[in-house]
């Protein structure tokens, strides 16, 4: 469980986050511009991370399009009616991070990539539970905030010291195993900055 919970996910959140930048150059190159004005040529500190509102939003983008723990499941706590269905108590409920993420009543353009969307004013409109990559309520996941921080961190020091290329002709697809996961990999070329 340690290792899914503390390291599948962190790479597949990484994976997906490059693949989607890569996707779209202009986020690309906004996002690196931000590093390099908050971090220059520094090594990102939490401390500046906090300072790289951008870099928050494309990860949190990331995070709703493809989320690394994609299902999840709880029991009902007591007999429920639900869109017309009855729910008996402790009935296992699937509930699915990934379609929920996608929901056109909840989003607007779902399938698109619109880091902005995540705008600090742009969240107070959302339903809070419209947007769970790591659950949500009292047993949401005790390393969300570490999870984040690490992927901002991780994500600068890439943005920093590497140009990327997404190479051409992928085929890319999500696969649902333990995280989910781009098959076969997300292939970039990388050239070193100056």
């Amino acid at each position: 469980t340690m290792l899914i919970a503390g390291h599948d996910t962190s790479t597949a959140m990484l994976s997906w986050t490059l693949y989607l930048l890569g996707e779209h150059p202009q986020a690309l190159a906004q996002a690196q511009a931000e590093v390099d004005e908050v971090c220059g040529r520094k090594q990102p500190t939490a401390e500046m991370v906090a300072h790289l509102p951008f870099i928050e939003q494309v990860i949190k983008e990331s995070l709703r399009l493809y989320p690394p723990i994609h299902v999840g499941n709880r029991f009902a706590a007591q007999d429920t009616q639900l869109q017309g269905y009855h729910i008996p108590e402790e009935t296992r409920v699937m509930v699915s991070m990934y379609l929920s993420h996608r929901d056109a009543a909840r989003w607007e353009e779902p399938a698109a990539f619109c880091p902005h969307r995540f705008e600090r004013g742009q969240r107070r409109k959302r339903d809070p539970l419209s947007y769970i990559p790591f659950g949500g309520g009292p047993r949401n996941c005790i390393g969300a905030t570490y999870a984040q921080i690490e992927g901002r961190v991780i994500l600068a020091r890439i943005l920093q010291q590497f140009n990327l290329t997404l190479l051409p002709g992928q085929k890319i697809t999500a696969h649902m195993g333990a995280t989910l996961e781009p098959r076969p990999g997300v292939m970039m070329a990388l050239t070193r900055r100056g």
